[in-house]
This record gives structure tokens, C-alpha cells and sequence, in this order.
């Protein structure tokens, strides 16, 4: 491989920084302004529950093709692929004359964004494989902080000029993001011929052997599942939970879910760094298990006693997302491999993001409770347990193949 010098690493890691900063505005920018453009565009009632379940099925379907592209076209194109369909997307939503327009504008853009969550651990890999914990942190925190501006910046917008301009505005931040990429195109070519050489030397390409032999990916899919079907299922039923069991007002649960999101900031920056030493993955999955479970069994039994106490423990359960974004890069031999492995963990991850919730949902409509859904989501975090003892051996995805490959060679 062609060697880095500062500059394409420091160019290279701002890129990072702000594909992550992008792809996550166009999921969190329409809710909030939900209401006015329904005076315009209807949204009321399933029209928008059925944009709301959009982004992990085309992020589910964008992963099982995003390694394959990625490899085509390189890294480097594929980021500024993402950035232009941005770009073309967000322009597009802010001019859609009807719903259907809309819907599909959403569409493209998603899958996009779908492509940006599984090449990010790859970019990571490729550029700063002696630094995966730190950039991961920092693109993680990334995310976060574009998930929650658009709650604020947005509405400022919609208020200024209007819901079309403030959707549309993002486009922006697309834009900026392309430029770092085109900047890396003289290194992505330079780097072309060495990555056939790799490519043709790695075991998870030349056996062909499923990343489901591996364990460890296996593993790292489950616990990046569970982080989805938690964080879907508390986004969405979290504030009526509280209401009915806890006897929370409108405001105080829209609060406490503000508690719940915000406590993701954090993490995002703590997880990584201890995901890269040895021996805490596990002690970190352990932790999720154990938070997860007392939140719910507190709402469950306890819901109008420390009701915050239980919020946060609630929040913790998904470490395991900025945990599985760690683990990625730290737990594949090279950058190629983190691709696929991320291809793999993003596609039946957000499979099990998108069952989950629709799961606990089907459950409120029989029960008419909230104790089977708790029910469900306290089974759905105990799936997790496993991956405490694989993550503990510190095993290399590459070498598990490898290891598996050589067993069916020997074999016959």
C-alpha cells in the first residue's frame, strides 16, 4: 500500500467526520417539523409512521450491496457517491409537491445513508488503523450531535424561510462532504494495484467462506441487533410508557426521553477508547445486559419510583452501537475485511432493528399493556449474553475464517 503522509490522513479523517456528520441529518429532520409540512404535504397518522420505517429497512438493503459497490469503485468514490446523492436528495425533498415524491426522495436518500454506515468503519480502517478507537469516537459523536441539531437548527430554519428551505438546506453539508474525497482521488489510485494484491491474498475472499463461520462477527452483529431493536423500540414507545405506567405528563416524558438520547453523547465518546483494550469488550457487552435489564424491570415493577434512575439505566443498553462501530475495525486484519464485516453487522443488524420494534408494537395492540413488550425487549437484550464469552477470547475475524477454510480443506 502506498504510504499516507499526514495530510491524506488528517484530509481523510475530516471526510470521515463529516460523511457521518451528513448522513444523519436527513433522518432526524422531518419529525420535527412534522406538523407544518403536513399543511402542505399530508402527513397525519400512517403517511408518517410509514416514513418513519424507511431508514432501517434501507439501511438492511444498502448493506447487502454496499460492500460489493465499495470494492468496485473504492472507497474514496463510493463517499463522494453518498455526498452527491445528498446532495440531489435533500434538494429534492425540499421541492416534493406531494407525498409519494417525498416518500421517495427519503427512499434514495436513505439507502445512501446506508451505504455511508457501512463503508465508515472501512474508511477508519484504511486510515487510521493505529487510531480506530479515536476516530470511531469521534465520527460516533459525529452522529450524534447531527441527530439532535436538526430538532434545533432546523425548526430555526422552518421559522426563518419555511419547511421546504430548511429540508432542503442539508444539501449543504452534503456538498462540503464530497470535497475531502476529491482531494484523496490521486492516493485512492495510487493505492488501486496494492488492493487487488490484497484482495487476492485475504481469506475472506479467495475461500469464499460465509462470515457467519466466524463468531466473532456473528457476535458483533448480534450486539450492534440488539443496540437497534432497544434504541427504535424506547424511541418510539419510551414517552407512552412513562405516561400510562409512571403517570408522566406529555412534557415531562418528551423530557425524559431528551435524558434517554442525550446520555448517547457520552458514550459515543467513552465507548471506544475502552473497546480498544484488551479485555473490556466483554465486560462492556456484560454492562449493557445489566442496564438494559434494570431499567426495564424497574418501569415494569417500579415505574413511579426514581422513574429517572431507570431512563438512564435504559440508555445504556445501546453502548453496544458505538461498541460494534469499535469493534469492526479492531477485530478485522485489514481494511477490506472491516468492509464486509461491516456489510455483514449493518445488513441483518438493521433486520433485527426493524422486526423489533413492529414485535413490541403487535404485543401493546393484544395486550393492551406494556408488560409483554417489556417482556419481549428483556428476552431480545439476554441474546447479547454470548457474545460476553466469544468477545473475551480476542479473536481476529480473518483468522476465524482462515481457521474455518483450513478445517474444510483438511476435511476432504
Amino acid at each position: 500500500m502506498p504510504t499516507a503522509t499526514r495530510t491524506v490522513v488528517v484530509t481523510a479523517i475530516t471526510g470521515i467526520i463529516i460523511l457521518a456528520l451528513d448522513i444523519r441529518t436527513g433522518v432526524a429532520a422531518i419529525a420535527p417539523l412534522a406538523t407544518r409540512i403536513d399543511l402542505d404535504v399530508a402527513l397525519e397518522g400512517l403517511p408518517l409512521g410509514a416514513l418513519g420505517t424507511i431508514p432501517p429497512i434501507a439501511y438492511a438493503v444498502a448493506a447487502g450491496f454496499s460492500p460489493w459497490f465499495a470494492r468496485k469503485v473504492g472507497l474514496e468514490k463510493a463517499a463522494i457517491v453518498v455526498g452527491l446523492i445528498g446532495v440531489a436528495t435533500h434538494v429534492w425533498r425540499g421541492i416534493a409537491p406531494g407525498y409519494v415524491s417525498l416518500f421517495v426522495a427519503t427512499a434514495v436518500l436513505m439507502l445512501a445513508v446506508g451505504v455511508g454506515n457501512v463503508i465508515l468503519p472501512g474508511l477508519v480502517k484504511l486510515y487510521a488503523p493505529n487510531h480506530i478507537a479515536g476516530v470511531t469516537a469521534a465520527y460516533g459523536t459525529a452522529m450524534a450531535i447531527s441527530s439532535s441539531v436538526p430538532t434545533v437548527l432546523g425548526v430555526w430554519m422552518a421559522d426563518q424561510f419555511g419547511w421546504r428551505v430548511s429540508l432542503a438546506a442539508w444539501a449543504f453539508v452534503s456538498l462540503i462532504g464530497v470535497l475531502p474525497w476529491l482531494l484523496l482521488l490521486p492516493h485512492a489510485k495510487a493505492r488501486g494495484v496494492a488492493q487487488v494484491e490484497l484482495e487476492m491474498a485475504m481469506p475472506v475472499i479467495r475461500k469464499k467462506v460465509s462470515l457467519t463461520r466466524s463468531p466473532t462477527a456473528l457476535a458483533i452483529m448480534v450486539i450492534f441487533g440488539v443496540s437497534g431493536i432497544s434504541a427504535y423500540s424506547w424511541f418510539a414507545m419510551l414517552p407512552l410508557i412513562l405516561i400510562d405506567t409512571a403517570g408522566y405528563s406529555e412534557s415531562s416524558a418528551a423530557l425524559a426521553l431528551g435524558i434517554f438520547t442525550i446520555t448517547g453523547l457520552p458514550m459515543s465518546l467513552v465507548i471506544p477508547p475502552l473497546a480498544a483494550r484488551r479485555g473490556w469488550s466483554s465486560v462492556l457487552v456484560g454492562f449493557a445486559v445489566f442496564s438494559g435489564l434494570v431499567g426495564m424491570l424497574g418501569l415494569m415493577f417500579l415505574p413511579a419510583m426514581a422513574t429517572t434512575a431507570w431512563v438512564i439505566f435504559l440508555a445504556m443498553g445501546p453502548l453496544t452501537f458505538p461498541l460494534s462501530l469499535t469493534l469492526i475495525g479492531k477485530r478485522t486484519a485489514n481494511h477490506v475485511t472491516a468492509l464486509l464485516l461491516s456489510g455483514f453487522v449493518n445488513k441483518w443488524g438493521y433486520v433485527m432493528a426493524a422486526a423489533g420494534p413492529l414485535a413490541v408494537g403487535f404485543a401493546v395492540e393484544v395486550t393492551g399493556g406494556w408488560g409483554l413488550s417489556l417482556g419481549i425487549l428483556m428476552a431480545v437484550s439476554l441474546l447479547e449474553i454470548p457474545a460476553i464469552w466469544i468477545l473475551a477470547k480476542e479473536r481476529i475475524v480473518d483468522d476465524e475464517i482462515e481457521d474455518v477454510a483450513q478445517s474444510a480443506h483438511m476435511s476432504k
